[in-house]
C-alpha cells in the first residue's frame, strides 16, 4: 500500500501522474476525499479546543490520570520523613478499649510524645463532645453512687481539662470540620486570622463553607492552631489534593495540613497570593512558598507513602517505640480503625486512610516537594495543541501512510518526555494528554482517509490486472524453458516456442497429442498406462522428474531432460503445467565432476596422513586408506554413508571398549558428538598398536567436518623421553630442596643451643667466668651463631620458594602497614650502621591484593640490602605511589656501594654476590634478591633495578593494576 502515495492536495491537475494507467474519472473523487479529510480534521481540532475550554469531566479525568502517571516518574529518596503517624488502629482498640477513647489515653499519649522529644503534635481527630468517661462527668451521670465516691470523682476533675493542660506543654494543632454551604451556621471561637491576601482581593474560587465544627472548648482552645480536615471530591473519586484554605463568610479558614506546616515553621500567619483575577497561585509560609491550583488546593505526592513512619498508639503508650524515632518529628495522631477512620483511594490506585493522606500532605509541604500546577499551564497546553494541530493539518496529507502513525507516535513521545522533564526538574505538572489526544484524532482521521483512497485505487487496479494476462502469455512464450500444459489424460493443450525446440518439432504439432509417447523412462511409461493416476500422484508429491526426449524419427533419447509438474485449474477443469528443462550441459558437467572426484580420491589416498570428510548430516563422504588402517583389521567396515556416531562406536569396539560399561569412554563419545562441525584445537590420539596421531578437525563451509590424522609416533616418543627426563630433573630438584630444608633444620637445632648457652655465659647468671676474655669469647660465639642462623633461614626460605609460589594467598593487604613493620624490625640495624630510614607514603595509598608473608619478605629483604650496603651517615628512602594506570609502585633508594651495569643481570641469581663486596660488615649468602625476585614474579609484578657503582641503587617494584583494591 505504501507504493501508491495519494497526490491529492499538492499535485496540480494538469500534471501527469507517475502511473498514467491509473488516471481516470475517479481522480476527482480522490481530491474530494482529501478536502473532506482536511475539513473534518479542522472541525475535530476546534471541537477539542472548545471541550478543553469548557473542561468537561472526561477531559479532567484524563488530565488527572496523566498527572498520576507523571508523579510516579519521580525518583523516591531514602531520607526519613519529618512526619510520623501515631495510629489508633484496630489493634490499639482491641488492646485498650473501644471507640471513642477516654481522653485520659490522649493525655498519656501527649505526655509520652513530649517526653520522647517530639517537635509538635497534630490531631486528626475531632473532640466535638465532652469525654463521657471523665471522672467529673461520671460523678454527675452515674446514678446510685455513694456521696464519698461522688466527691472523689469530682475531685479528680475533667479529662478534657487534663488533655488541654497536656496540649499546652507542646505545640499542638487540633482538627475541625467544615459545614457545607446551606447548613445552619455554627459560630466558631474568636481567634486571629491566619491568612493575609496579597494581590487581587477576590478569593471566590476558594471552597465556601457555612460554618465550622470545632473541638470542645477546653481542648480546642489549648492548641496553637486549628485546621479543617475536609477534602474536596475529585471527578474520578480519587484523592490527590487537599484544600489549603476555605472561605467562611468573610473569614479564611486553613486546612489541617497547611496549618500544621505554619506551626512547624514557627510562623504566626500565612500569605495567600492572588496575582490576578485568574485565581490563586500559592501560599507563602515565611520563607516557604507552597504552590496551589486556582481553587487553593495543594497537590499531594502519594507515590511513596511508605516514607511516612507509622506506629500504633498502644505501642507508643506501652513505651515500645524508641525515643529516637519520635524525637524532633511532627506527630500526626488519628485513627484508621475499621468503620471509624475514613478510607480514600489515591490517584495511583492505592487505598489509604484519611489520617495517612493528611500526613502525606503535611510531609509534601514541609519538605518542599509540592508539585506545581500554575494557572498559566492551561493556556500553554491549549496553545500547544492548537499549534501542533495546525502543523499536522498541513503536514500529514503530504506524508505516506506509513509515516503518519510514526509521526504521531514521535510527537506524542516528545510531549511526554517534555512533561516528564518539566516535572523532574521543576516539579511542574504539565498536561500532555490533551495535545496527544488531538494528535491521535487528527492522525486517525488522515489514516482513515488514506485507507478510503487506497480502496478506490485497489478497485481500479483490479481492472488493470486483466491486461496483464496478455503480458504473461508473451513472457511464457519468450521463456528459454519449455512450458507445456496438459489435461487429465496427459494430452497437450498449449506449448510455447521452447517446447517445439526441445521436442524437435513445431509446437503446434504437439497440441492434442499424448506427451508420454515423446518421453522415456519409468515415469513416462506410467503416464502412458494410467495418466490420471500418475498425474495426481506426482502433483500430490512435487518432485523433479528426470527423463529423456525421444527422437521423433529414431525413438532414441535425443537429450536428457528435467521435468517439474504443478497442478492448476482453468475454471472447473484440472490442468497440469509441465516445465521441461534441457539438462544436457548439467549431465556433462556431472560426468566431468565425477572424473574430478575420482582423481581427488586417488590424491587423498596417496597422502601419508589419515583423511576423512563428513557431510553436514554427519555421514562419512570419503576417507583414505590411511584412515582405515587406524582401525586395523576392522578398517574395511568403514565405508561412505556411515554415521559419524557409528564410526566412533566402531573405533571403540575395535579397541574392546563398550561405552555403556565405561564411563570414560561414554564421556569421550558424547564430547566428540557434541563438538561435531565445530573447529577445535588439535588433540592427540593413540591407537592399540602404540602409534600416535595428531587429530586436526575443521568445520567446512556447508556445515560438515574434515579431519586429518597425522602420524606423530616418533615425535611422541621423543616427547615421552623428554617428559621422563624432566620428571627426573624435578625429582632431583625436589630432593635438593628437601635436603636443604632437612639440613637447615638439623643445623638450626644445635645452633640454637650454642647461641643459647653463649648468651647464658655472657650474662654470667651463676657468677663470674673468671676472666673477662671469656665474656668476649661468648659474645663472639653468640654473634657468629646468630649470623649463621640468619643465613640458614635464608637458605630454608629459598628452598621453600617453589611450594610457596604454588600456594600464594591473595588477601587485601596494606602496603603502608607492611612497610612500617619492616622499618620497625630493621631500625636497630639501621641505627647500628648510622643509617637514616625515611618513609614517603601517601595517605591515600590503596590496599594491595597480595600474600602478606611474601610482601613482607620483599620489603624486608630490599630494605635490609639497602641498609647493609649503604655508607654510614647516608639515607635510605622508601617511596610508594599510584600511577596513571592504577598500578602501585614501590621504590627503595640507598646511597651505598652500587652495582656496575655489567653485573645487574646477575643480582637475582641464587648465591650471587658482587666480587669484593663481601666484607666483615656485609655478611650474607646472596639469596635475598633471588627470594625477592621469585616473590615479585609470583605476584605478576615487575622489578626494575637502577644502580651506579659508588653512588647508590634504586629498586622499583611495580604491581599490576589488577592487584590494586
Amino acid at each position: 500500500m505504501e507504493g501508491r502515495r495519494s497526490t491529492v492536495g499538492f499535485a496540480r491537475p494538469e500534471e501527469q501522474s507517475d502511473f498514467p494507467w491509473l488516471d481516470g474519472p475517479e481522480d476527482g473523487q480522490l481530491r474530494r476525499l482529501a478536502r473532506q479529510s482536511r475539513l473534518i480534521a479542522g472541525g475535530l481540532l476546534l471541537l477539542l479546543i472548545l471541550l478543553r475550554l469548557i473542561d468537561i469531566t472526561p477531559v479532567q479525568v484524563l488530565r488527572l490520570w496523566g498527572f498520576d502517571l507523571l508523579l510516579q516518574t519521580e525518583i523516591t529518596g531514602t531520607e526519613a520523613s519529618p512526619v510520623v503517624v501515631v495510629d489508633v488502629n484496630d489493634e490499639s482498640l482491641t488492646q485498650l478499649g473501644q471507640w471513642p477513647w477516654p481522653r485520659r489515653y490522649y493525655v498519656d499519649l501527649v505526655d509520652r510524645l513530649r517526653e520522647a522529644g517530639a517537635a509538635m503534635i497534630v490531631f486528626d481527630i475531632l473532640f466535638t463532645e465532652p469525654d463521657r468517661m471523665s471522672p467529673e462527668n461520671l460523678a454527675v451521670t452515674l446514678p446510685k453512687i455513694g456521696a464519698d465516691l461522688r466527691r472523689n470523682l469530682l475531685s479528680l476533675g475533667s479529662s478534657d481539662v487534663s488533655l488541654a493542660a497536656a496540649m499546652q506543654t507542646i505545640p499542638t494543632v487540633t482538627a475541625a470540620a467544615a459545614q457545607p454551604p446551606g447548613s445552619p451556621a455554627t459560630p466558631g471561637k474568636a481567634r486571629p486570622g491566619r491568612f493575609a491576601v496579597h494581590g487581587h482581593p477576590d478569593v471566590a474560587d476558594l471552597p465556601g463553607i457555612s460554618g465550622i465544627i470545632e473541638s470542645v472548648a477546653p481542648v480546642g482552645q489549648a492548641g496553637v492552631g486549628e485546621g479543617l480536615v475536609n477534602l474536596l471530591p475529585e471527578p474520578d473519586g480519587a484523592a490527590r489534593r487537599v484544600p489549603a484554605a476555605f472561605r467562611a463568610g468573610e473569614a479564611l479558614e486553613p486546612g489541617l495540613a497547611i496549618e500544621a506546616a505554619r506551626v512547624a515553621l514557627g510562623q504566626s500567619s500565612m500569605l495567600l497570593k492572588v496575582p490576578s483575577a485568574f485565581g490563586i497561585s500559592g501560599i507563602s509560609i515565611g520563607p516557604l512558598f507552597v504552590p496551589t491550583d486556582r481553587m487553593g488546593q495543594i497537590w499531594i505526592n502519594t507515590t511513596n507513602p511508605q516514607r511516612i513512619t507509622t506506629h500504633a498508639a498502644h505501642e507508643v503508650l506501652g513505651n515500645k517505640v524508641p525515643d529516637e524515632e519520635l524525637a524532633g518529628r511532627i506527630i500526626v495522631i488519628g485513627t484508621s480503625a475499621s468503620g471509624i477512620g475514613e478510607q480514600v483511594r489515591t490517584g495511583i490506585g492505592d487505598t489509604m486512610s484519611g489520617l495517612h493522606l493528611q500526613a502525606l500532605a503535611l510531609d509534601t509541604i514541609v519538605t518542599g516537594r509540592t508539585p506545581l500546577r500554575d494557572r498559566s499551564f492551561t493556556a500553554a497546553e491549549i496553545t500547544t495543541a492548537l499549534v501542533l494541530g495546525l502543523l499536522l493539518l498541513w503536514l500529514l496529507p503530504r506524508m505516506p501512510l506509513i509515516w503518519k502513525p510514526a509521526t504521531a507516535l514521535a510527537t506524542s513521545t516528545v510531549l511526554i518526555s517534555a512533561s516528564v522533564a518539566a516535572y523532574g526538574t521543576n516539579g511542574a505538572l504539565i498536561d500532555s494528554s490533551f495535545p496527544i489526544i488531538a494528535i491521535l484524532l487528527l492522525t486517525g482521521n488522515f489514516v482513515l482517509a488514506d485507507f478510503r483512497s487506497e480502496t478506490l485505487l485497489r478497485r481500479r487496479n483490479e481492472t488493470t490486472l486483466k491486461q496483464h494476462d496478455t503480458y504473461f502469455r508473451e513472457v511464457v512464450d519468450a521463456s528459454f524453458d519449455a512450458i507445456v500444459t496438459i489435461d487429465g489424460s496427459a494430452r497437450v493443450r498449449t506449448a510455447n516456442r521452447a517446447a517445439g525446440q526441445i521436442f524437435g518439432i513445431p509446437a503446434t504439432e504437439l497440441i492434442g497429442h499424448p506427451i508420454a509417447g515423446r518421453l522415456s523412462g519409468d515415469w513416462a511409461r506410467g503416464l502412458a498406462a494410467a495418466p490420471a493416476d500418475m498425474l495426481r500422484q506426482t502433483a500430490a508429491m512435487p518432485t523433479t522428474i528426470e527423463t529423456g526426449i525421444l527422437d521423433p524419427e529414431t525413438s532414441s533419447i535425443m537429450r536428457p531432460t528435467e521435468i517439474t509438474l504443478a497442478e492448476s485449474f482453468a475454471g472447473q477443469e484440472r490442468v497440469f503445467v509441465l516445465v521441461l528443462h534441457d539438462i544436457s550441459a548439467r549431465k556433462a558437467a556431472e560426468a566431468s565432476a565425477e572424473r574430478s572426484s575420482h582423481r581427488l580420491r586417488e590424491g587423498i589416498d596417496a597422502i601419508s596422513d589419515g583423511f576423512v570428510l563428513y557431510s553436514p548430516d554427519r555421514r562419512l563422504i570419503l576417507c583414505n586408506n590411511h584412515f582405515r588402517k587406524m582401525f586395523g583389521d576392522a578398517g574395511d567396515a568403514v565405508v561412505a554413508g556411515m554415521e559419524y556416531s557409528d564410526v566412533l562406536k566402531h573405533y571403540l569396539d575395535h579397541r574392546g571398549v563398550i561405552p555403556e560399561e565405561c564411563e570414560k569412554a561414554k564421556t569421550w563419545l558424547d564430547e566428540r558428538l557434541r563438538l561435531f562441525g565445530s573447529s577445535s584445537d588439535p588433540y592427540e590420539l593413540q591407537t592399540d598398536d602404540g602409534r600416535w596421531f595428531r587429530v586436526d578437525k575443521r568445520r567446512t563451509a556447508e556445515g560438515g567436518m574434515v579431519c586429518v590424522y597425522s602420524n606423530i609416533t616418533e615425535l611422541k616418543l621423543r616427547e615421552i623421553e623428554l617428559e621422563t627426563a624432566k620428571e627426573q630433573a624435578e625429582m632431583a630438584s625436589n630432593a635438593k630442596s628437601e635436603f636443604l630444608a632437612n639440613m637447615s633444620h638439623e643445623l638450626r637445632t644445635p645452633l640454637n643451643a650454642i647461641i643459647g648457652f653463649a648468651d647464658l655465659m655472657r650474662g654470667q647468671p651463676f657468677g663470674p667466668l673468671g676472666n673477662e676474655r671469656y665474656v668476649d669469647y661468648a659474645n663472639d660465639i653468640s654473634d657468629s651463631g646468630t649470623r649463621l642462623l640468619k643465613m640458614i633461614e635464608q637458605i630454608l626460605e629459598f628452598a621453600r620458594l617453589e611450594k610457596l609460589q604454588s600456594r600464594i594467598e591473595n588477601s587485601v593487604t596494606s602496603l603502608a602497614e607492611t612497610v612500617h613493620a619492616a622499618v620497625t624490625d630493621l631500625t636497630p640495624s639501621a641505627q647500628e650502621h648510622a643509617i637514616s630510614v625515611k618513609v614517603d607514603l601517601p595517605d591515600t595509598l590503596p590496599s594491595l591484593r597480595a600474600d602478606p608473608h611474601m610482601l613482607y619478605q620483599i620489603v624486608q629483604n630490599l630494605l635490609a640490602n639497602a641498609v647493609k650496603f649503604s655508607t654510614a651517615g647516608s639515607d635510605v628512602t622508601i617511596r610508594s605511589r599510584l600511577d596513571d594506570e592504577r598500578q602501585i609502585v614501590l621504590s627503595i633508594e640507598d646511597h651505598g656501594i652500587g652495582v656496575p651495569p655489567e653485573m645487574l643481570e646477575n643480582i637475582t641469581q641464587p648465591f650471587w654476590q658482587r666480587p669484593g663486596a663481601m666484607t666483615s660488615s656485609h655478611q650474607g649468602v646472596g639469596l635475598g634478591l633471588a627470594i625477592v625476585n621469585a616473590h615479585v614474579q609470583a605476584h605478576e609484578a615487575r622489578m626494575d633495578v637502577d644502580s651506579t657503582a659508588g653512588i647508590g641503587t634504586i629498586v622499583t617494584i611495580t604491581f599490576p593494576a589488577s592487584r590494586t583494591v
